[in-house]
């Protein structure tokens, strides 16, 4: 009997149209994302538990809108694929093959928001401190995209839900006639492949990303925010980047390493995304520390008559 499980194949176009006309399941899922996060805001919005206008709120979810496309890209060309993108710079606006960066999406979505909220009467991080709760979520989406295009999987494993990718290229599969390789074929029940390569089972960690910096995190945030006293000015946005911070380092040990997250310093383990988590990490806790030793309210959050100062 088998002890792994298959990945199962999806094509991933949804709608298949000419060139940046086509539909993807990533693309939809990036939809899927914003869109509960603006049915998220806009409850709170209509159920009056928050000071902020309709227009304040679709403002500022486009500029997320525009910070996670544009951010995500940049970061991808820059940090993973430098040298292809200096050469060909036109290749940046090809958004529809695929290419981007969570880290770089994240700052801009971050930063472009920051900028708006200067020239209102809005507070960014009490701001912030609402938007990111369905943030989460949003990622939840996005890594089932993954899922679906079967990219981004990790590393061989003998757990009983280890998955077979197909997309798996013949340069990160194994071979075969390798004595841990053959013994691993034989532990697992598999069966040796005619090619010599064998497509070993590994951790399915789009699915581990998930439900921990997915799932699992927009309720730490939810029941962080609601549960118990009110919560000083930027300490939920502080927990997010402390939360996904230390999650995705840990996922980091278990996921493979690609362009998108290459082994760097030397090392056989830390990776580029390990390093840009160390400053989320470092972030968060400076910033919890902070938000609760202030104790600053937040201001958009109570009656919505009260006026803004």
């Amino acid at each position: 009997m088998n002890s792994y499980l298959t990945a199962p194949i999806f094509n991933p176009i949804l709608l298949d149209l000419p060139g940046p006309l086509a539909v993807s399941w990533y693309g939809m899922m990036y939809l899927c994302g914003f869109l509960f996060a603006y049915f998220f805001v806009k409850s709170h919005i209509k159920k009056r538990k928050i000071i902020m206008s309709t227009d304040e709120f679709s403002n500022i979810l486009a500029l997320i809108f525009i910070g996670v496309l544009a951010g995500g890209r940049l970061g991808f060309c820059l940090f993973v694929h430098p040298s292809y993108y200096l050469r060909h710079p036109l290749e940046i606006l090809a958004v529809w093959d695929g290419g981007m960066y969570f880290f770089g999406g994240l700052f801009a979505a971050m930063f472009l928001p920051w900028i708006y909220t200067r020239k209102t009467r809005l507070k960014y991080l009490d701001v912030a401190d609402l938007i990111i709760i369905p943030a989460p979520m949003a990622l939840a989406f996005g890594r089932w995209g993954n899922f679906i295009n079967g990219e981004f999987w990790g590393k061989p494993s003998r757990t009983p839900w280890a998955m077979v990718f197909d997309t798996v290229p013949m340069a990160d599969r194994f071979d075969a006639t390798e004595s841990w390789v053959a013994e691993w074929i034989a532990e697992i029940g598999m069966k040796a492949p005619v090619s010599g390569l064998v497509n070993l089972p590994r951790h399915p960690v789009q699915l581990y990303e998930l439900i921990l910096e997915g799932i699992i995190l927009f309720f730490i945030l939810l029941l962080f925010r609601n549960i118990g006293k009110p919560k000083p000015r930027g300490s939920v946005l502080s927990l997010f980047l402390l939360g996904y911070g230390l999650m995705r380092f840990w996922i980091e040990f278990y996921r493979h390493p690609t362009s998108h997250s290459a082994l760097i310093l030397g090392s056989d383990w830390f990776t580029i995304s390990m390093l840009f988590s160390l400053p989320m990490i470092m972030a968060g806790i400076l910033g919890l520390i902070l938000s609760f030793k202030r104790g600053i309210p937040n201001e958009i959050y109570g009656n919505p008559k009260k006026k803004r100062k």
